[in-house]
């Protein structure tokens, strides 16, 4: 159970509940940075192990990108395809750049991406994750938008993770604020002053990635309370601070292979190093807990990391490393969620035809 989500975690635990039972449903989780929105992306994993299990993120360098967003979430499944009707099939390959085929109108790719997913659910469940939507390019979010609103009885669950300005119509909310002064308090090291406590906990307000990080960057005289603990900025950038002030204390080599895999949206070490970026400084930022590597997978600890790595960097390393992404080879992304076996397909979207749009009930 997570600090303090009780009710958002019920929450989670009841569109999990609808899935496994053929109900599908979908929840947009709203709130500012670090609040605990990823957090709770990980609990429905945890708690959706018997599912399977897509995820995917918005990525901040490829915003622009059509379609790249969809194309991440999906890239392991595109095998399926073939599945779809064929003027869905076609629309869908279109827009994922899959043959010579010229993208469809974007209620056949919204339609496809509906079709596909009812396909990966099978006989079982589906829980798809979508972190840090707010970066998610726009024709990849109609397409996820327009599946997530014509839900039914797929079995799907679809989860959102969005910052507060992120605005949709027509989806559930969960709206996350800051932590009650007894969940908050737990998350604070032992040892510190009362007055210290007090001073963190106030200008915290609740956000558990501030309440774990900012006692994390005191100095020893804010520590031992002879200076003020934090300064007069908002949370979220006092936050990002101490992850800049974290990059910056690497190699400059160290740095560079941070902004890889911030600029890249696949996390697979092969890709990285390819584009790259050396194992031993991506080694070097797990030493300083900035990411975590998992098999052949680089993560970031927080999406704000990914975020201070990718901003501090200047226009001119940004424009270099996605330069040298795009030169080299490429491979799918993988997720850390493990791979699902194959269900045979329960009936769904993809036996409607193209031009009868499945029923609008999104629960």
């Amino acid at each position: 159970m997570l600090h303090g989500r009780g009710h958002e975690s019920a929450d989670i635990d009841r569109v999990l509940e609808q899935a496994r039972s053929g109900r599908s449903g979908s929840v947009v989780i709203r709130g500012p940075a670090g609040i605990g929105k990823s957090a709770l992306l990980d609990y429905a994993a945890q708690r959706g192990h018997d599912m399977r299990v897509l995820r995917g993120a918005g990525v901040e360098s490829e915003a622009t990108l059509p379609f790249a967003a969809l194309h991440l979430l999906l890239h392991r499944e595109l095998n399926r395809i073939h599945a779809l009707p064929d003027a869905q099939a076609d629309a869908l390959r279109g827009a994922l750049g899959l043959g010579d085929v010229t993208p469809g109108s974007r209620f056949l790719i919204g339609l496809a991406t509906l079709s596909l997913l009812s396909e990966i659910a099978g006989d079982g469940a589906l829980l798809c994750l979508i972190d840090d939507a707010q970066w998610i390019d726009p024709p990849s979010m109609d397409a996820l938008l327009f599946a997530a609103r014509r839900l039914d009885a797929e079995g799907i669950a679809m989860m959102f993770a969005a910052r507060t300005g992120f605005r949709v119509a027509g989806l559930p909310e969960l709206r996350l604020g800051g932590l009650d002064e007894a969940a908050a308090a737990a998350l604070l090291p032992a040892g510190l002053p009362p007055q210290v406590r007090e001073h963190l906990l106030r200008e915290s307000a609740g956000n558990p990635l501030a309440l774990i990080e900012l006692p994390a960057a005191l100095t020893v005289e804010q520590r031992a309370g002879r200076l003020p603990p934090v300064g007069a900025m908002p949370v979220t950038e006092r936050v990002q601070e101490a992850f800049r002030a974290q990059i910056a204390a690497l190699t400059e080599s160290a740095r560079t292979a941070l902004l890889f895999a911030a600029a890249d949206g696949t996390g697979e070490i092969q890709t990285l190093v390819r584009a790259g970026a050396g194992l031993h400084d991506l080694e070097a930022a797990e030493r300083g807990h900035l990411i975590e590597i998992r098999g052949t997978v680089v993560g970031f600890r927080h999406p704000l990391i990914r975020a201070a790595a990718y901003q501090s960097a200047s226009l001119t390393a940004r424009h270099s490393i996605n330069s040298a992404r795009h030169r080299g080879p490429s491979r799918p992304a993988r997720s850390f969620a493990p791979p699902a076996t194959c269900r045979p397909r329960r009936a769904g979207p993809a036996t409607r035809s193209a031009s009868s749009p499945p029923r609008n009930a999104t629960s």
